[in-house]
C-alpha cells in the first residue's frame, strides 16, 4: 500500500503478518517498543523514578524471556544428558540473578514500585495482544 505525502514523496507501508515463524520476534520487538513508550511517556507526564522504574522493569522482563527461550531452545533443540537437571539449575541461577537485580532496584530509592510493576508487565501484555491477534485471525478456524 503507498500513501502519498504533501512533498510528492510516496511511502511504502508495509504490514507484517505474525505467524508462529515470527511471534517470539513480535513479542520482544513489541515489548521494547511497548516498554519505550511508557518510558518516555512517564518521564514527560509523570516522575523521573517512575520512568526509571518502567525502563527497569521491562529490561528484567525483556532478558528474563529472551534467556528463558534460549535455555528452553538448548533443552529442546540438542540431546542434552540430563535435560531436566540443566534447566531446573538454569532456572535458578535465572530466578537469583533476577532476585538480586530487583533487590537493589528496590533497596537504591530511585525507582518507583508502581513504575518497576508496570515495567515488569510489558512481556504479559505483548503476549496478550498476540494472543488476541491470533483469536482474532483465526476465528473460525
Amino acid at each position: 500500500m503507498f500513501m502519498s505525502l504533501p512533498a510528492g514523496r510516496l511511502v511504502n507501508w508495509t504490514v507484517t503478518r505474525i505467524t508462529e515463524d515470527n511471534l517470539l520476534t513480535v513479542v520482544v520487538v513489541g515489548s521494547t517498543s511497548l516498554a519505550l513508550l511508557l518510558s518516555v511517556g512517564s518521564f514527560i507526564l509523570s516522575t523521573r523514578a517512575v520512568g526509571l522504574g518502567i525502563a527497569a522493569g521491562a529490561g528484567i522482563a525483556i532478558l528474563n524471556f529472551v534467556w528463558q527461550r534460549s535455555i528452553m531452545q538448548r533443552v529442546l533443540g540438542l540431546q542434552i544428558g540430563r535435560p531436566t537437571a540443566y534447566a531446573i539449575m538454569r532456572y535458578l541461577l535465572r530466578l537469583g540473578i533476577t532476585a538480586i537485580l530487583l533487590y537493589f532496584i528496590l533497596t537504591s530509592g530511585l525507582f518507583s514500585l508502581t513504575g518497576l510493576l508496570a515495567g515488569l508487565s510489558v512481556v504479559v501484555v505483548m503476549i496478550v495482544l498476540c494472543t488476541v491477534y491470533f483469536a482474532i485471525q483465526h476465528k473460525g478456524d
